[in-house]
């Protein structure tokens, strides 16, 4: 994964985090990224602290994101050992991102005769008994 694809998943990440309906593991995702930015970002190329690296920031807050963001994708291109744990967060997380993200719309309209029950859903993981 290359780190513009890492980035935008970032930004995925804030999106389902700051969402009223976000799952423990969209949360969770976001919580990881903060994480990977407290534990090895804001360090200069020198290994001396930077202490202009991002604080804590609110996923609901576009402005906050879109620093957080343009502050990753420096750092990962000025330090190849941050772009791969970035690189490697992302691949982590991008599968709950992407589906935590996705939408399903289900309908039954128009001249549709239903003689019987309908299921509308997502994901279903196991069989479905309507007994």
């Amino acid at each position: 994964m290359d780190i513009d694809a890492a980035l935008s998943l970032a930004t995925t990440a804030a999106s389902v985090a700051a969402g009223s309906a976000a799952g423990a593991a969209g949360q969770s995702a976001w919580e990881s990224l903060l994480s990977l930015v407290r534990r090895v970002g804001g360090r200069r190329p020198d290994g001396v602290p930077d202490e202009d690296g991002p604080a804590a920031v609110d996923p609901s807050d576009e402005g906050q994101v879109r620093v957080l963001t343009g502050w990753l994708g420096e750092q990962a291109r000025a330090d190849e050992e941050f772009a791969a744990l970035l690189r490697g967060w992302a691949e982590r997380h991008a599968p709950v991102l992407r589906a935590e993200r996705s939408e399903v719309h289900n309908t039954v309209s128009g001249t549709a005769h239903v003689s019987g029950p309908v299921i509308q859903a997502r994901d279903i993981h196991g069989g479905i008994n309507l007994g």
